[in-house]
């Protein structure tokens, strides 16, 4: 009998002990910045950027200032040189074959007609296609999309094991802002995947990320590539039946908040999270999910009263990052075992409020738990911006040492 109890004994403490361990592993004892880096300073305004960063297969990182140009650091972030270009896109990757890949607006009037651009040498050259994606509406070409949005709306690409390369944006019919039409299959922005198996020489199998989403980054859970989740932008009006005051913004847009996307069967179809949707304009973020199975999102700081929303004015916000520790079942906040609901994690400001910055603030790792994010600041009554990154790292609190 008294073996018995001491293994009963032994074994509840060894249960403990493990519990221990893991509420001790999903405590964040702190964000620590490391410094700021100047990527580009013009002198002069660089306009509507919304950059992207991405590493390449031979590590190099790169980051796509729109406009401004292709910015390629080689070590890790401390220095950059600038790639010049005639383009202007707001969505970019890199496929694992260490092509550059663009998406462009056509020209600067409303079509269904965007431009898909590729190089292989780094940025030096360029190869551009037509996608006239009018025709991946359900009704084909008899009722196509009549907008598609590249522009002030970014892309962001990802690829499946397979070779797939595919990238989302926003496609549109023609009475899209008709949020009473009685086939509700039409209002909203409608994020649309789009594929290419064949290297990019073809474009299409379109599949709905979201009806009432555009703006949308993508990371691939580091153990199963069928498991994506995405943060996107939610923005509409009220549908039928519906009561504003159950909506998340009590100004402006009814909607017009982050959301935290999950899917399982590697992109086709998404679902929102609980607890996945911010606050009001805490959207225009980005996801990472690295391979020790931490996730970050950076976005904008939110406004939830009017008063805030005009004391900033349209692009003055604050950059802040929420993060997971456990592939996103929990996410840190100021207890001790995190919470599973996004819009309750804790914000760490990882670049004060200013009166002017970007819209978005992608997130590259550069080594385990260290971080560089990549903003725009500047001040539009000077017409003096630039695009800007800050190193950050997070310290996690040591499991119990073992005795």
């Amino acid at each position: 009998m008294r073996d018995f109890l001491l293994r009963l004994t032994m074994t509840i403490a060894s249960c403990l002990c493990v519990a221990v361990t893991r509420a001790d592993e999903l405590g964040l004892k702190q964000v620590t910045i490391d410094g700021q880096v100047t990527i580009y300073a013009p002198g002069s305004e660089i306009g509507h950027t919304m950059p992207q960063v991405r590493r390449h297969p031979d590590g190099a990182i790169y980051v796509n200032g729109c406009r401004s140009g292709l910015f390629k650091s080689t070590d890790n972030g401390k220095s950059w040189t600038r790639i010049t270009w005639a383009f202007d896109p707001n969505g970019f990757g890199i496929s694992r074959d260490g092509r550059l890949w663009l998406v462009d607006r056509r020209d600067k009037t409303e079509s269904s007609v965007i431009l898909i651009i590729q190089s292989a040498d780094g940025g030096r050259t360029w190869q551009r296609q037509e996608l006239d994606c009018g025709p991946l509406a359900a009704g084909g070409a008899d009722d196509p999309y009549t907008a598609v949005t590249p522009h002030g709306a970014y892309t962001n690409f990802i690829e499946r094991p397979d070779g797939t390369l595919m990238f989302s944006v926003s496609m549109r019919y023609k009475d899209w802002g008709d949020f009473n039409n009685r086939d509700q299959s039409r209002p909203g922005m409608r994020d649309v995947m789009v594929r290419t198996a064949d290297g990019g020489k073809t474009w299409g199998d379109p599949t709905i990320v979201h009806q009432h989403a555009t703006e949308t980054d993508f990371a691939i859970d580091p153990s199963n590539a069928d498991h994506l989740l995405a943060f996107t932008r939610i923005q509409r009006r009220m549908l039928p039946g519906e009561d504003r005051s159950e909506t998340g913004c009590s100004f402006g847009w009814p909607y017009k908040n982050g959301l935290l996307l999950d899917s399982t069967d590697g992109g086709r179809t998404f679902r929102a999270l609980p607890g996945g949707m911010t606050e009001c304009y805490g959207h225009r973020g980005s996801i990472l999910w690295t391979d020790n199975n931490v996730i970050v999102v950076t976005r904008n700081h939110g406004c939830k009263t009017i008063e805030e929303r005009r004391a900033r004015g349209h692009s003055g916000a604050a950059v802040e990052a929420q993060i997971s520790l456990n592939g996103g079942r929990t996410w840190v906040d100021d207890g001790p075992g995190g919470t599973p609901h996004l819009n309750r994690a804790k914000p760490f400001t990882l670049v004060p409020f200013r009166k002017a910055h970007s819209f978005t603030c992608p997130t590259v790792e550069l080594s385990k738990n260290r971080f560089l994010t990549v903003f725009v600041t500047g001040e539009t009554t000077e017409k003096t911006t630039s695009i800007q990154s800050v190193v950050w790292h997070i310290e996690t609190t040591p499991p119990p040492t073992k005795k």
